[in-house]
């Protein structure tokens, strides 16, 4: 029967892992109690004969004892009596052997008297100490196994790994990111998912394991480098100002756990012994090779040819472990598990490992051996960059300090010096009963690792293959061991025995499960915590071992060093399992309850940079990018007070950052826009066209003069076109004539052609952009006026003038004479009052009496969007409010073609709306919404969910979030919630802007109040405007967080004034 993945109760049998006992004796306690015996019979009778009585009597003394303080989990006692290495580790400084070298050690030895070799074991060191003893300090490089890096390239593929050897015995560990799955899937998801990796964890090889890595960091690094590039690059000092405050927001959620890097990698290993066979040899066949290895070697030394066998083994080694391990890990992983894999290279391999101890980028790789298939066959070569050993330059550290690891005799912690961090393990000792549902236990782990109080955490799962022969006898045992009891309870009139009963069931569960073809798998779960100090390391520690409902997760408190060491892939050691001698800390779990401990849920990255987002669970940062790697779209919905205006400026701001212009169009109210006093700090390159008191040249064209003349001639056609269609917009209105429209565009595009053809014109436009738009002569650029006159019979030669032409011709007089003499025949028929090449463009969209009035704006704002894209590679279009606009037709017309046919002119286009509807609904609203490359809604309406239903397809399950309080703007985080859908799958993120954008785009009435009355004590220029911004900002954000009001702002007198904000690179970029 088939489960359902959302109901479906998943249960785990614990009784799989467990060993029958013998008789009363459980089965972890055989092993010492034989041990106890022995000891104790030698001492009584072998040593003082004092006979069988004292024997017996010692031996049942000590085996009580013994079980009495071991219980059921012996290596919590055992543990205890386990002490770190020495006093501490140090940096033995071996240097590398090379594998291939034919140099005995003797004479690497008398070459390098200051250090010792890899891999010989290193001695400690016994030094005084002050207070008159010695202390022993053991070479951290004993601890692991790695020889080198390793590269095979095979068949036009290249695989990386880490080569470990262990005596006789060498192991390739190969590592695969894993990009996880999505903590939002679809049903059908959910159960493809599921069955994929419980059929994949059927198939480990035995002998061999599969570690999971999925760790959460607060590293802000790489964001901060981009930012800073951006802030550097940009020309605008005031969009450089914004980005710099922004990095200081980044830098304080990083520091409080809110941003994370999640990361996920897999490390799988391929084992073989001395003749590079995998591993499945019994003790005569282990003899048989011991004895052929040191005739190899002999003979290799006899005839000088070591080298060339060693060389011989390597490379038979190589080509093993990338067919019988290489390949058939990532198979199991990418096809059979359905994981989105991808190998590591050397470099990501190297820079890994040297996180683990260091932070910032890291050296040259010490030494890679490659395996390259060639024409003439497969060739060996060594690459090194410095004779010391890799495990060295790992722990050796950096100016001056060292990045060594240390215990400081601790047995629950572990200092790593080169990150400035202590490391704290927790380990699970027992699982969870079971999750409500198969979604539930795929993200089980990632559920309580998002939680807002885990940060610098990692999820250690180890994965390896059972004795499925061992486990079901074991089963088979307990459930005879049950049925006997629950006869003898009956027999004896205790009646029934319920405990005995539901292990019975238990065992026969399990045995069906494994008949049926799942298979038992060791799994070995521990959690590497990250502080700065004991104290965050203890509250840390604590919170998260009570996260895990009903599993059971402790803090190590004895070998927590032992562990961490286990957690590393460069040593051979097995997770839990090392060190264990008396019982299996691993748990035992099938394949088809496995899933729920493997952290492989994780939201998947949605670009690579852009404008970023934080998953409202886990932190991790999401970008949108409309311009880099390609030209999109994106749609930005929410209910007033959402946040939409603050984010579309976000957008604004990273396009100008990027040096690309963006244009937008909204409804300003009085003379005021969302948007106005943000553009006003941009001086010059900020144009914030109002039509009631600014204009904008319809004919201004595009600057062109940047590029060649085959591709100017093009950029102007294409200009033309536009302007052609806003004429015939003009001349036509509401007339529907088709033979008079037809009429109209001959003669218009004629007058065109007429129009840009003639030197006085292209003189006048010449010098009006040589002198520059603040000159007398941008006074006298050709405009309406002057193109109107081109419409004659006489100026446009026509040969044959019939009545349709004079009708047209009258037409297009009429109107456009009429255009010219109202308002908006002003704001579109006189020079424009601002730069041709403004970096932001705004249309403020107000006292527009009717449709063709909207039209006609419309038609001018559009064209001087296209102007922006004919004179630069990319801009950004942005309409705001687009619920009031796009109920006239012209508006709906003109989105809907920037949306189809923008990308091709590198417009990028960004669309804000209080709801689907009015878009949906819009003439062209199937063509807007099938463009849009991503959208993005904020908090809604109750009544808006069905909207999202209806038009968009949304599940409610997932819209209905957004209509709850959930959603609403955190005011004392200063943070808006946003819904990101891209190509059906969903993100829930949270948007933190920078501070100073934040109070520049503040717009409902008492916030510009309160702006207006700060910015009034500055001059009117770029610098007061920018100080009189962080004034407003250092005022008004404690305002928003504490929910105070902002009637007191800008009232307190000159010597009240806050001081300057905390940020040096503001201050410096102000003051020039």
């Amino acid at each position: 029967m088939l489960r359902d993945p959302e109901k479906d109760f998943i249960r785990v049998n614990k009784i799989l892992g467990k060993q029958a006992s013998v008789g009363p004796i459980p089965a972890n306690q055989i092993g010492p109690w034989c041990a106890i015996l022995v000891v104790s019979y030698i001492f009584t009778n072998g040593l003082f004969s004092l006979g069988l009585g004292w024997f017996f009597a010692v031996s049942f003394w000590l085996i009580v004892s013994w079980w009495l303080l071991t219980g059921s989990q012996p290596h919590h006692f055992t543990d205890k009596f386990r002490k770190p290495p020495g006093d501490e580790w140090y940096n033995g400084n071996s240097l590398y052997i090379s594998p291939l070298s034919h140099y005995n050690r003797q004479q690497a030895l008398k070459q390098h008297k200051n250090s010792q070799l890899f891999r010989a074991k290193l001695k400690p060191k016994i030094v005084p100490n002050q207070q008159g003893g010695k202390s022993k300090f053991m070479p951290f490089q004993d601890e692991t196994h790695i020889c080198c890096l390793v590269e095979i390239k095979k068949e036009g593929r290249e695989a990386a790994g880490m080569l470990l050897n262990n005596g006789s015995q060498y192991q390739l560990v190969f590592g695969f990111n894993t990009k996880g799955l999505h903590n939002l899937l679809f049903q059908s998801e959910v159960s493809e998912f599921a069955s994929s990796i419980e059929e994949g964890m059927k198939d480990i090889p035995n002998g061999e394991k599969i570690t999971f890595c999925t760790g959460c960091y607060s590293d802000d690094g790489d964001r901060q480098k981009e930012l800073t590039q951006l802030a550097d690059n940009t020309h605008l000092k005031p969009i450089s100002i914004l980005i710099r405050n922004e990095q200081r927001r980044l830098q304080q959620l990083t520091q409080k756990g809110t941003r994370q890097i999640w990361e996920q990698i897999a490390f799988c290993t391929w084992t073989a012994d001395a003749q590079a066979e995998q591993q499945s040899r019994d003790f005569l066949g282990k003899v048989i090779d011991g004895v052929k290895n040191l005739g190899d070697s002999l003979l290799g030394s006899i005839s000088g040819n070591t080298r060339l066998y060693k060389e011989q083994f390597y490379t038979k080694l190589f080509l093993k472990g990338f067919d019988e391990g290489f390949i058939r890990w990532e198979l199991l992983l990418n096809t059979k598990m359905g994981l989105e894999i991808t190998p590591c290279n050397t470099a990501e391999l190297w820079q890994w490992l040297w996180k683990r101890f260091n932070s910032g980028d890291a050296p040259p790789i010490p030494q890679i051996l490659t395996l390259e298939e060639t024409s003439s066959g497969f060739k060996l070569t060594e690459t090194k960059t410095t004779q010391k050993h890799t495990c060295t330059v790992l722990i050796e550290g950096e100016e001056g300090r060292s990045s060594c690891p240390e215990h400081r005799l601790s047995h629950n912690r572990v200092y790593l010096n080169g990150k400035g961090k202590e490391c704290g393990v927790l380990t699970m000792y027992e699982s969870p009963t079971g999750w409500i549902n198969t979604r539930q236990q795929l993200k089980w782990i990632w559920e309580v690792m998002s939680s807002s109080y885990v940060h610098d955490t990692e999820a250690w799962i180890e994965i390896s293959a059972g004795n499925n022969f061992i486990i079901n006898d074991n089963l088979a045992r307990q459930a005879k061991q049950s049925k006997a009891a629950s006869t003898r309870a009956i027999t004896k009139g205790q009646g029934r025995d319920i405990g005995a009963e539901i292990k019975q069931e238990e065992s026969f569960d399990a045995q069906r499960r494994l008949y049926k073809g799942a298979k038992a798998l060791h799994c070995a779960v521990a959690f590497l915590v990250y502080r700065n100090d004991s104290l965050e390391l203890n509250n840390a520690c604590n919170v998260l071992s009570n996260s895990f409902g009903t599993a059971k997760v402790i803090r190590e408190r004895n070998i927590a060093w032992d562990i961490w060491l286990q957690c590393l892939p460069i040593t051979w050691k097995w997770l839990l399992h090392s060190g264990s001698l008396f019982s299996e800390r691993r748990l035992t779990l099938d394949t088809e309850t496995v899933t729920g401990i493997l952290p492989l849920t994780v939201p998947k990255d949605i670009d690579k940079r852009g404008v970023e987002f934080v998953t409202d669970r886990g932190g991790k940062p999401i970008f949108i990018d409309l311009f880099h790697d390609q030209i999109s779209r994106a749609l930005i919905t929410g209910e007033s007070g959402s946040g939409k205006s603050v984010l579309g400026w976000r957008f604004a701001v990273e396009a100008l950052a990027n040096n690309i212009p963006v244009v937008g169009m909204d409804i300003s109210s009085g003379g005021n826009s969302t948007f106005k006093t943000a553009i006003e700090l941009l001086g010059e390159q900020g144009a914030y066209y109002d039509i009631s008191a600014g204009s904008s040249n319809l004919v201004e064209p595009p600057d062109l003069r940047k590029f060649d003349k085959p591709e100017r001639e093009r950029r102007m056609e294409s200009w033309k076109e536009f302007i052609r269609k806003a004429m015939v917009a003009i001349a036509l209105g509401k007339v529907h004539n088709p033979h008079l429209a037809q009429r109209v565009d001959a003669i218009v595009l004629k007058m065109l052609d007429m129009f840009l053809r003639d030197p006085e014109i292209i003189a006048r436009y010449n010098q009006a952009f040589e002198k520059g738009w603040q000159s007398p002569e941008w006074q006298q650029i050709p405009t309406l006026k002057d193109l109107l006159r081109f419409c004659s019979k006489e100026r446009l030669d026509l040969k044959s003038f019939e009545e349709l032409d004079k009708q047209a011709i009258n037409q297009i007089l009429s109107q456009g004479n009429a255009l010219l003499a109202s308002r908006l025949g002003k704001a579109i028929g006189r020079p424009s009052t601002f730069s041709p090449e403004p970096a932001v463009k705004f249309f403020a969209l107000s006292g527009l009496s009717n449709e063709q009035d909207a039209y006609l704006m419309a038609i001018n704002a559009h064209t001087a969007c296209i102007r922006n894209a004919l004179s630069h590679p990319r801009s950004l279009f942005i309409g705001d409010e687009l619920s009031v606009l796009l109920r006239r037709d012209g508006f709906a017309q003109i989105v809907g073609e920037l949306c189809a046919t923008g990308r091709k002119d590198g417009i990028s286009v960004l669309l804000l709306s209080q709801d689907p509807d009015t878009i949906c609904q819009c003439a062209t609203g199937s063509q807007i919404m099938q463009n849009m490359v991503y959208r993005i809604t904020g908090r809604i309406t109750a009544n808006g969910v069905a909207s999202f239903q209806r038009h968009l397809g949304y599940d409610p399950n997932i819209i209905s979030r957004n209509a709850t309080e959930a959603f609403l703007p955190r005011a004392a985080d200063l943070y808006s919630c946003w819904l990101i859908e891209r190509g059906g799958r969903f993100w829930r993120t949270r948007f933190y802007p920078g501070e100073m954008m934040l109070a520049s785009i503040a717009n409902n009435q008492n916030e510009r109040e309160a702006r207006d009355r700060i910015m009034a004590k500055y001059p009117p220029t770029l610098k007061g405007k920018l100080q009189g911004l962080k004034h407003f900002t250092q005022e008004y954000i404690p305002a928003v967080k504490e929910g105070k009001g902002f009637s007191h702002i800008g009232r307190e007198s000159n010597s009240n004034e806050p001081e300057p904000l905390k940020t040096k690179t503001n201050d410096q970029l102000i003051t020039r």
